[in-house]
C-alpha cells in the first residue's frame, strides 16, 4: 500500500518552487524592469484562482526568485518552549510587577490590594496570562541543492531530496562564465548572494548549514565547490554523483531515504519507486513531484531498457521481498513507471503497481498528478519544453 504524504501539493512545491508559464495565445506580454516577461493572465482564463508569478530573465535568476519567495526554509527548530501562567500588576502609581503565578492561579483579572509603608496605595488591576518563555536552543539544518543549469539528467531525481531536506534548488553553470563572478571565488555572484541569504538564516548555533551539488566535477566543477565552501556561514558541501546518470540517481535515492529520512520513516527497502527514462526530462519532472508526496524516489531507465551497468535494477533488488507486519513496516514498497520509454523497459521483467503513459508528455504529466494527488487545491504551471523553471 502506498503511504501519501500531504506535504507538497504539486510539481516544483514539492521542491519549494512555482514558476507560472503560459501558451502564447493565452496571455499578453510586456517587459518589466529586469528584462523578463511579464505574464497577464485574463480574468476569464483563471476564474476565482490567484495566480502568481514566479520568474525573471534567465532560468538562472528564475531559481533563485523561486527561492526568495520563501522564508521558512529548512527544519530549524528550537528545543521545548515552557508554557506557563504569569501574573502582571499595575496602575498609574504603581509600577508593572510579574512573576509566576503560584499552584491553583487560573487565567483572569484580579484586584489586589498594594501596601507601600501607610496608608494603604489602593487596589491594583492585576492579571493571570499564559505566556511562553523559550528556553531552549536552536537546533537542526538549513538545506540548499544546487544543480547544473544547462544539462538536465543529475538534477532529475533531485525533487524528493528537495521535499525531505524542505531545500530550495539553485542552478549554476559547470564554471561561472566570464563576468559573472566579481569575487573570483569561482560561484556566480548572483548564486553566491542567495546561498549566503539563506545560510544567514541558518547562522544559529546548533544549526548546520549545508549545500548539496549533484553531480561530478563535469557537472558542477571544483572550483564551484570550492566557492561554495567559502560562502560566510556555510558548514559543509556534500556531492552525490556515480558513473553515469543512472548510478548518480540512484546514489540520491538512497541519501535520500537512508541518510535523510522520509516523512514516513520509510527506508530504502520500503520506499515506493518511480521509474522514468533518463534521456529526456519532462517525465521525471512529473514523477518527482509524485514520489515527493507518496514516500517514493525517482530512478532512471535507459529508454526502453535498463541502464547497460543496472544500477536501476540493483536498487530495486534491494526493496523489502517479505513484509512482517508484526514489526509494523511503515510501506510496502511499490513500484510505479512515468512515461511510456520507462513502462516499456518494465515490460515483462518488473511488477508495477501502476503506469502512467500519455500520448505525450502533457498527458503523462496530467495522468501521475490525477493519480497522486487527488483533488489538489495548488498546482504549478510551467513550460513543458525546458527543464530548469520545473525543476
Amino acid at each position: 500500500m502506498s503511504n501519501k504524504k500531504t506535504r507538497g501539493v504539486f510539481a516544483a512545491l514539492a521542491a519549494g518552487a512555482l514558476a507560472l508559464s503560459m501558451a502564447p495565445n493565452a496571455l499578453a506580454t510586456l517587459d518589466d524592469a529586469d528584462g523578463a516577461p511579464v505574464v497577464i493572465v485574463p480574468d476569464e482564463k483563471v476564474s476565482n484562482a490567484e495566480v502568481f508569478r514566479i520568474a525573471d530573465s534567465t532560468r538562472i535568476l528564475t531559481a533563485i526568485e523561486a527561492s526568495e519567495s520563501r522564508t521558512d526554509w529548512g527544519r530549524i527548530y528550537k528545543e521545548a518552549d515552557a508554557t506557563g501562567l504569569f501574573w502582571s500588576c499595575s496602575n498609574d502609581d504603581y509600577p508593572l510587577h510579574d512573576d509566576v503565578a503560584g499552584p491553583g492561579w487560573e487565567e483572569g483579572e484580579f484586584f489586589f490590594p498594594v501596601y507601600v509603608g501607610k496608608p494603604i496605595l489602593g487596589n491594583v488591576k492585576c492579571t493571570v496570562v499564559k505566556k511562553v518563555t523559550e528556553v531552549g536552543a536552536t537546533y537542526g539544518n538549513m538545506d540548499i541543492i544546487v544543480a547544473r543549469s544547462d544539462d538536465y539528467p543529475d538534477a532529475l531525481a533531485a525533487a524528493p531530496l528537495a521535499d525531505v531536506l524542505d531545500a530550495p534548488i539553485l542552478l549554476h553553470p559547470t564554471t561561472a562564465p566570464a563576468g559573472s563572478d566579481a569575487n573570483g571565488n569561482g560561484v556566480m555572484d548572483s548564486v553566491e548572494a542567495e546561498i549566503e541569504r539563506l545560510a544567514k538564516v541558518g547562522a544559529h548555533e546548533g544549526v548546520s548549514v549545508t549545500v548539496h551539488l549533484l553531480g561530478g566535477t563535469q557537472a558542477l566543477a571544483h572550483s564551484v565547490e570550492n566557492g561554495i565552501d567559502g560562502i560566510k556561514n556555510v558548514d559543509n558541501t556534500l556531492r552525490y554523483q556515480g558513473l553515469n546518470r543512472y548510478e548518480t540517481a540512484s546514489n540520491i535515492a538512497k541519501v535520500t531515504v537512508d541518510a535523510y529520512g522520509l516523512e514516513s520513516g520509510a527506508k530504502s527497502r520500503d520506499v515506493n519507486v518511480y521509474l522514468t527514462t533518463g534521456e529526456n526530462f519532462p517525465d521525471a519532472l512529473a514523477a518527482g513531484a509524485a514520489a515527493s508526496n507518496n514516500d517514493g524516489v525517482v530512478l532512471l531507465t535507459q529508454g526502453t531498457k535498463l541502464d547497460t551497468y543496472e544500477f536501476t535494477l540493483d536498487f530495486l533488488k534491494r526493496l523489502r521481498n517479505w513484509v512482517d507486519d508484526t514489526n509494523n513496516h511503515i510501506n510496502t514498497s511499490e513500484i510505479f513507471a512515468v512515461g511510456g520509454p520507462s513502462a516499456t523497459a518494465a515490460a515483462g521483467s518488473i511488477d508495477l503497481a501502476a503506469s502512467y503513459v500519455g500520448v505525450n508528455r502533457y498527458e503523462t504529466a496530467t495522468l501521475t498528478a490525477e493519480a497522486t494527488f487527488g483533488n489538489p487545491r495548488n498546482y504549478a504551471v510551467v513550460s513543458g519544453e525546458t527543464f530548469p523553471d520545473a525543476l
